[in-house]
């Protein structure tokens, strides 16, 4: 997993002056130093940095001590990092912060309680 896979993908995007992140694939520890680096290059010193990480399929054990040794080389500021969802915590060690967003958990359809409503199933006509 450690080889670069080319289905991996790092897309990034700039909202309200932070800086998006949006990884899909393996994170190995090439993807690792290449998202430390597109980092490094994207980030302009101001704002927060969020790595969205829904779309990684496997994180290998080394890549998380990869990760974090580049946010130190680079001198990017680890305390403006956030790392959001689930596999977060296998790619954060000590720097930056997690943000992992509960899912609504109701046994009930129909029930036009939640924002946007979709427990309704689909009308067909």
């Amino acid at each position: 997993m450690d080889a670069l896979d080319r289905s991996n993908v790092i897309n990034s995007s700039e909202r309200n002056g932070n800086l998006h992140i949006k990884l899909q694939g393996q994170f190995g520890v090439d993807t690792a130093m290449e998202l430390s680096a597109h980092l490094s290059q994207k980030y302009r010193g101001r704002g927060n940095i969020f790595i969205h990480t829904a779309d990684i399929t496997a994180v290998s054990p080394q890549s998380k001590e990869m990760f974090s040794s580049m946010i130190g080389v680079l001198n990017l500021p680890s305390g403006n990092i956030y790392f959001m969802g689930e596999k977060a915590t296998e790619i954060c060690s000590d720097i930056g912060k997690i943000i992992v967003r509960k899912t609504k958990k109701h046994g009930h359809k129909s029930c036009g309680k939640c924002k946007n409503c979709k427990c309704k199933p689909p009308q067909t006509h």
